[in-house]
């Protein structure tokens, strides 16, 4: 038998779920590169602006860090 799932895990679930189902629509409209383009910019775009909020320097340059990497690694 399972137990129920706590407050916090149906949160992580129905997130997750948010998540894939924007995933899917972005790349339903947009095909499947620039889908998954536009959905990571999403990503980017809500968790540097939960950072901002917070004042979280360290993971704003982070975030920036990241970007880069990713900017050289297809530039390249």
């Amino acid at each position: 038998m399972t137990r129920p799932l706590l407050k916090s895990e149906l949160r992580a679930q129905r997130s997750r779920e948010y998540l894939l189902k924007q995933r899917n629509s972005f790349i339903e409209r947009h095909g499947e590169d620039l889908g998954a383009f536009y959905f990571l910019v999403m990503l980017v775009q809500t968790h540097g602006r939960k950072c901002l909020k917070r004042g979280d320097t360290a993971a704003l340059r982070a975030l920036a860090h990241d970007l880069h990497a990713v900017y050289l690694k297809h530039t390249q």
